[in-house]
């Protein structure tokens, strides 16, 4: 796979090394990027932090302490160089070989000579490995296909594996309050789910916690086809193996996966592969919804007495599962209103493209839904298909798809 690093450059600015703090902050202020390039002439010393440069400021005697010093003295630990002529390969390896205090940190791209050309932002990268894995399983399943032909056990496999991971997706869901008649449930739910191909690596779950309250876990496996399909299979188990306590507190059961996971891919030797999750409790009693996240997406709450459709805000959202044991959760809260509903997505929704290229947004997905609001999730899910379906240049999507609706009545 070649890659030309330019074309993926998400911006340029650079300060000198000898600027102050003060000045540098200054520049951050006037655009949203978190990190920027430090020069000493045309030499590239480093990466600067957003982050870093305002926890010195805004910590006690701060500004008189550090705001005339040169940013020189303040850089990122250990910033990542690519060359223009670095193979992908080495690019993955040494990016998400980083541990997770650095893990998000943008990488720095030099040309033949060393000079400076941009920073990559580390959620490209990833984007770019999917598509790199992508491209991997739709040739293995090309040639599965053609063996198939050959091989009955094969397909009889492929088919298994099929089953399997729709086994693991809920059968019904359930009543509440319980028994509650159809159409008369204070929490009512739907979904949506494909494969990209013959099994896929998106994977939900849905916990009954008491008569007013209900658990939602959404994963997305890196990668595509069998694969990702046992790791699936493997997070169903950990899910299952939880005691009921761990069900309520979100923050808890992500760390619990999450180290589990890890300890489990360590010992299989599988150092880069990893999944994003979200786990959200709603209470229909106090009419609250408790979440936290491991690098997906976050869900759309539709408001529909105030006739808003807004992102579930989170605070300090964690790092996937698998990559790192001893990453920490955290907890995020919100209210709804009886007529509410909550969307949960993994990102093959919006990744599909037009034929310039771009991506279905954010600001999109939220449109499609204003264009619905107040109607049921189900009717919500069905006009977001509809939309990313119309914006993608092949009128299909690229990636597996998964949605959960949550009418909150």
């Amino acid at each position: 796979m070649v890659i030309d690093y330019r074309e993926i450059v998400g911006h340029r600015f650079c300060v000198r090394a000898d600027q102050t703090i003060g000045e540098v902050v200054q520049t951050f202020s006037h655009h949203d990027f978190d990190f920027m390039a430090v020069l000493d002439g045309n030499a590239v010393l480093g990466l600067c932090s957003k982050r870093d440069v305002g926890i010195l400021l805004c910590s006690k005697y701060g500004f008189s302490l550090f705001a005339n010093r040169p940013i020189r003295d303040h850089l990122r630990p250990k910033p990542v160089f690519v060359r223009v002529e670095t193979p992908v390969h080495e690019v993955f390896t040494t990016v998400f070989a980083r541990g997770e205090e650095a893990f998000y940190d943008d990488v720095l791209l030099l040309g033949p000579s060393g000079g400076f050309l941009g920073l990559i932002f580390t959620q490209t990268l990833i984007k770019l490995q999917n598509r790199f894995h992508l491209d991997s399983i739709r040739l293995l399943e090309e040639q599965s296909e053609e063996i198939s032909r050959k091989n009955e056990q094969i397909e009889a496999d492929l088919c298994l594996s099929r089953e399997l991971q729709q086994a693991l997706l809920p059968l019904s869901y359930p009543s509440f309050p319980p028994r509650s008649p159809d159409g008369a449930d204070t929490i009512r739910f739907h979904h949506f789910y494909r494969p990209l191909g013959i099994v896929g690596g998106d994977f939900f779950h849905i916990k009954k916690l008491s008569s007013q309250a209900v658990g939602i876990f959404i994963a997305d496996v890196m990668g595509h086809g069998v694969r990702s399909t046992i790791v699936t299979a493997m997070l169903r188990t950990l899910l299952e193996e939880l005691p009921e306590e761990g069900y309520k507190d979100p923050a808890g059961l992500l760390d619990h996966i999450n180290q589990k996971l890890t300890g489990i891919l360590i010992e299989a030797g599988k150092d880069i592969l990893y999944a994003t999750a979200l786990y959200l409790v709603v209470d229909a009693e106090r009419q609250g919804i408790q979440y936290a996240s491991a690098g997906h997406p976050l869900p759309i709450h539709v408001q529909v007495r105030k006739n808003l459709v807004e992102t579930l805000e989170h605070s300090n959202p964690g790092t996937v599962l698998g990559m790192f044991g001893e990453t920490v959760f955290f907890n995020d809260e919100a209210s709804y209103e009886p007529g509410d509903s909550i969307i949960l997505f993994t990102d093959g929704i919006t990744e599909v493209e037009d034929s310039a290229g771009n991506e279905f947004s954010r600001e999109q997905l939220s449109k499609a839904i204003g264009g619905v609001i107040g109607r049921p999730a189900n009717e919500i899910i069905d006009a977001l298909l509809g939309q990313a379906k119309n914006h993608s240049a092949k009128g299909e999507f690229t990636d597996d798809v998964c949605l959960v609706g949550i009418d909150l009545a």
